[in-house]
């Protein structure tokens, strides 16, 4: 198809693409405008402190003004947040979801939260309870995570220290490797005494102390397991107590972080105003009729398809029977033709007799 084609579709529908649009908008107007009044109020998040700055910020680096204005604008109309609002302002949760709206103050991390309703004295609380509700609940979260790695981390470091108490209990030992050290210097010592005396010639007294180093060699073998396992179990404890300290500083972090986004410092909420209806039925009236547009569209194309549709095996005999009864109707017309040019030969001549005679006797009458 061309471009002419397209428009000869268009100038041919053009009534609908015009009508319908007109109804949708005409109708959101009309449901607008009979729904009365409506108040607006708008509350304010400022919380500049809490987004960029160090690496320990929730919402840090260059990233961190984008990440913090699109988790509020997701988290603000989320069904967790619209609950508690309802919850709190006895507003139900459905009008809630409905009025509710942000919007960013430019590439900063301000962002403003409106809410719209026929109720003027139910603006101004909901809007202001949408945003500290869902300032709360951004830092909130952190502090949430941050203790339950804390108490993660302390019910490690609880099950190494019961694990040290039941090797003490076992072995009765409380310092196995300072045992070991002693050992081994005692035996060293022996070692060093026998090496003398065999120097001497003191035979006996060598063989005594050999007796005693061997005995010292046996208690070295059995503390060398002992000192292992008792290693590895101070080991543990070392390194979950190190991450048990490292998780306590990220929980100060974070509830640092959520006092200071507490809502009476970031949250200020403006006066509630009328909204205008011109403003409502633009905001409403022009997408309506915007989805009339291509609702109308859609219509025009589905009647183009339906009027070029394949003709089905019924249509196409109804059409061939036609067919054929026109040519019969035709070849009837045509058998019956020479006896009407018949007739009408005959009805030539006799009136061309008549005017002959009419003619003669005109010439016949004598002029006066």
């Amino acid at each position: 198809m061309e471009i002419a084609d397209y428009l000869s579709i268009v100038r041919k529908r053009l009534w609908i693409l015009v009508l319908v649009p007109l109804l949708a908008g005409g109708i959101v107007t009309g449901l607008v405008l009979a729904g009365g009044p409506r108040y607006a109020a708008t509350a304010t998040v400022a919380a500049p402190a809490l987004v960029g700055g160090p690496s320990s910020n929730q919402y840090s680096g260059s990233n961190g003004p984008s990440a913090f204005v699109a988790n509020f604008v997701a988290a603000v109309t989320s069904s967790r947040i619209v609950n508690q609002v309802a919850a709190q302002t006895k507003v139900p949760a459905p009008e809630v979801a409905a009025g509710l709206g942000t919007t960013p103050i430019g590439g900063s991390s301000l962002i403003q939260v409106t809410y719209q309703s026929p109720v003027r004295a139910q603006a101004g609380p909901v809007a202001g309870v949408a945003a500290s509700d869902t300032i709360r609940f951004l830092f909130q979260s952190q502090v949430t995570l941050a203790e339950r790695t804390v108490a993660e981390a302390a019910k490690a470091v609880a099950e190494a220290d019961a694990k040290l108490v039941a090797f003490y209990r076992a072995t009765g030992m409380v310092l196995p490797d300072k045992a070991y050290e002693i050992k081994s210097q005692q035996l060293a010592n022996l070692q060093q005494q026998v090496a003398q005396n065999q120097a001497a010639g003191l035979s006996g007294a060598a063989s005594a102390l050999a007796a005693t180093v061997r005995a010292k060699q046996a208690e070295l073998r059995i503390l060398v397991p002992r000192v292992v396992t008792y290693q590895s179990l101070v080991d543990r404890k070392q390194q979950v107590t190190q991450q048990l300290s490292l998780q306590q500083q990220n929980l100060d972090q974070a509830r640092a972080q959520y006092s200071a986004a507490d809502p009476a410092t970031v949250v200020s909420l403006g006066e509630t105003e009328r909204v205008s209806p011109l403003a409502q039925v633009l905001r409403k009236g022009g997408p309506a009729a915007g989805a009339g547009l291509f609702l109308g569209a859609g219509i025009v194309l589905l009647l183009e398809v339906l009027g070029r549709r394949p003709r089905t095996g019924v249509e196409v005999q109804a059409e061939a029977g036609g067919r054929a009864g026109g040519r019969a109707g035709l070849r009837a017309r045509r058998a019956a033709r020479p006896e009407l040019e018949a007739g009408t030969t005959g009805r030539s001549k006799e009136s061309a007799a008549s005017t002959a005679g009419q003619v003669a006797g005109d010439s016949s009458t004598p002029r006066p």
